[in-house]
């Protein structure tokens, strides 16, 4: 659908270079913690600040032209407010813009993100019914997304203690997590730690399982320490200025993940290959990490397999 001329701001911004933050129809309360660190991002990256608001409501079919007026006019008032909220968090270099789109608020934010560095969302108290059954635009937009999507939850206020980035590293996944985390590191100015949870089952019998022999355990282990240090070889050393770590963990995915970033700043993960395939979005290892991190989690769309330093022989 055209885009009226008065809904979304001009300018020549530059590709790649924007900050999108997503602004709900539910007050301050619902976005301000994704516009703090949307003016953080800012200020570490010196780029713009895009407010944008779909302004059409989930399930709306053939509005009429004074009825879409109404919802432009209502999302235009909504970012004037998000505006002024943002002028106190963000300095006065830097340069924000706003858009105002007759779309829903998950169909806006996938638009943007084909423009954007990063979707700032800040993710709703809804339960896992709620998300089925109402809609999750964080999730849906963390799904499908071209471009990273930061997740952040109103609990995860940012501590002194804080600091790191943390990511996590799959046998065949996670090479563009590892990328984009190394770049939120060096504008952080902070440690980078790359994780690998692995796990050996159970060898099957009649009556139930064996547990694995120190033997396999050790053969376990050297796999997922070789998978490790392939993934992160080419990022690390092409970075030799960032304080980088690189842990194999056994434990279940999530467990591992979530106590390895207990003092981060940021969790970067990236999204199964067939995430948009989902019928609520993501998959529940990522939606679990998104619920009960905590510090704000980075999800970012899968790499190719061909991206992969052990997969291509570099």
């Amino acid at each position: 659908m055209p885009e009226p001329a008065a809904s979304r701001s001009s300018g020549g911004e530059e590709a790649g270079r924007r900050i999108v933050v997503g602004i709900g129809d539910s007050g301050p309360d619902q976005y301000s913690s994704a516009l703090a660190l949307g003016a953080q991002l800012s200020r570490q990256c010196q780029a713009e600040v895009r407010l944008v608001h779909g302004c059409l409501p989930r399930l709306s079919i053939g509005l009429r032209d004074e009825a879409l007026e109404r919802c432009l006019a209502r999302g235009r008032n909504l970012l004037a407010e998000a505006t002024r909220v943002l002028s106190s968090m963000a300095g006065q270099e830097t340069s924000v813009s706003v858009a105002a789109l007759p779309e829903t608020g998950a169909d806006a934010l996938l638009q943007e993100s084909r423009t954007a560095a990063v979707v700032v969302v800040q993710r709703r108290g809804l339960s896992t019914v709620g998300r089925v059954f109402g809609g999750a635009t964080s999730d849906t937009v963390a799904a499908q997304a071209t471009c990273p999507v930061l997740s952040v939850r109103p609990d995860q206020a940012k501590s002194n203690e804080q600091r790191g980035v943390v990511v996590g590293i799959g046998a065949h996944s996670g090479f563009l997590a590892l990328q984009v985390g190394m770049a939120e590191a060096i504008v952080r100015r902070c440690p980078l730690t790359a994780v690998h949870v692995w796990d050996l089952q159970f060898s099957p019998t009649f009556g139930g399982g064996i547990d694995p022999d120190g033997e396999e355990l050790a053969e376990a282990s050297r796999w997922a320490d070789s998978v490790l240090a392939d993934a992160v070889s080419g990022v690390a050393n092409s970075h030799p200025d960032v304080e980088f770590h690189a842990r194999s963990v056994k434990g279940v995915i999530e467990d591992g993940l979530l106590a390895q970033c207990e003092q981060a700043e940021l969790l970067v993960v990236e999204r199964h290959r067939d995430a948009h395939l989902a019928s609520i979005g993501l998959g529940t290892l990522t939606r679990n990490l998104l619920d009960h991190a905590p510090c704000p989690v980075m999800v970012t769309p899968h790499s190719d397999l061909g991206d992969h330093p052990a997969s291509t022989g570099r």
